[in-house]
């Protein structure tokens, strides 16, 4: 077999070398992700079409269900209007997902008008879903642990399979699978590689750097962590009796049930801001000592990467309808005894886009040598 065999093995020789050298694929990046999202895309188009067609309007009336914390921007329109709007909304989705998937590189036109769709879907998914998701995630480790003392907390677990619930749940993965089929389409239309996001000439952006991520990421990482420290702060000060941000009587009517949410919410916050140091801590990236079993082991950069990203996304849509609500009810103006309750949520915008940059800054300095290109 000669060097100029396309199957030579690229990891031997020199001639292996300068062909990774050259970004000769040696491993072709994995596509199961925008399959999986072709399909989530499709079934959900398919679903929502019949359900528009037959004028049953029950994705319509799941999107503003009383069990939901919607924002109120979608509360007036009505259910056959609103099933019809999202049946559009997942056959472009379908379509999108699609092309990009499958569709052959085109023109500057085509690839501008496909990524465009594509933020007019996600656009689209994040005005569908509010801090429903968010807070169910907060309110799951404290549901599960107070389930086995009280019926009435196992009956709160229901909220779980409630449609307003399941169909959130169902907007937000179908949004994290077409973004990240998007950005993966406009690597590899962009002379980049698809799998890690190097470019084929080598001109990669000084910011991409592992030093330079190392910079930026811990001041975006610090802001992510103070962000939610300062939320779950104000939740554990009222399971303490301090009512912190909120009025004293309403504090003190705690009690029981009631207090499953301040709980899980606080310590799920408080939790979450620790890890989030972990992204530039060196306990991110090999596990501590006192770790039993683990101990001294490389940590799995998926370990980090997939919880801190589908937080940042269900944190996004959760604080921009919070912000809704707040100018709907005229809660923008807050005093002593009642900026606890939402002032803090103004922030998961913030939130968000801080630990989304904290988590790619992660990424960017454990990326590696990649298995599709060889550089690194």
């Amino acid at each position: 077999m000669t060097t100029d065999d396309p199957t030579t093995d690229l990891t031997s020789a020199p001639a292996g070398r300068a062909a990774r050298a050259r970004g000769t694929l040696d491993h072709p990046p994995p596509r199961r992700l925008g399959t999986l999202a072709v399909v989530w895309w499709g079934v959900g188009a398919a679903l929502a079409v019949v359900d528009a067609v037959t004028g049953r309007a029950e994705v319509g009336a799941a999107a503003v269900a009383p069990d939901a914390l919607n924002s109120g921007l979608l509360r007036d329109v009505p259910d056959g209007t609103l099933s019809a709007g999202i049946a559009a909304l997942a056959v472009l989705g379908a379509v999108v997902a699609a092309w990009m998937r499958w569709g052959r590189d085109a023109s500057r036109a085509v690839r501008a008008t496909a990524l465009a769709a594509a933020a007019v879907v996600l656009v689209g998914a994040t005005l569908l879903v509010d801090a429903t998701v968010l807070a169910g995630l907060g309110y799951l480790p404290a549901l599960l642990v107070t389930s086995a003392f009280s019926a009435e907390v196992r009956a709160k677990l229901s909220t779980y399979v409630e449609p307003g619930f399941l169909f959130q749940a169902t907007v937000l993965v179908g949004a994290v699978l077409l973004a990240v089929v998007a950005v993966r389409y406009a690597r590899r239309t962009a002379a980049a590689c698809e799998r890690c996001g190097r470019r084929h000439d080598g001109a990669d952006p000084a910011w991409t750097t592992p030093a330079a991520a190392a910079r930026w990421g811990r001041t975006a990482a610090l802001l992510a962590a103070a962000i939610p420290a300062f939320y779950g702060v104000t939740r554990i000060a009222w399971v303490l009796g301090i009512p912190l941000g909120f009025d004293r009587s309403s504090v003190e009517s705690m009690r029981g049930i009631h207090l499953v949410g301040p709980i899980g919410l606080g310590v799920f916050a408080l939790l979450g801001a620790v890890l989030t140091l972990g992204l530039f801590q060196r306990w991110g990236e090999m596990f501590p000592r006192w770790m039993a079993g683990l101990a001294g082991r490389r940590v799995p950069v998926g370990l980090a990467v997939v919880p801190a990203t589908l937080v940042a996304v269900a944190v996004l849509p959760a604080g921009l309808s919070m912000i809704a609500i707040g100018m709907q009810q005229g809660l923008m103006h807050l005093d002593a005894d009642t900026w606890g309750a939402i002032g803090p949520t103004f922030l998961w915008p913030l939130w968000s886009v801080a630990l989304g940059a904290a988590t790619y800054a992660y990424w960017l300095r454990r990326r590696g040598t990649c298995r599709t290109c060889g550089r690194g």
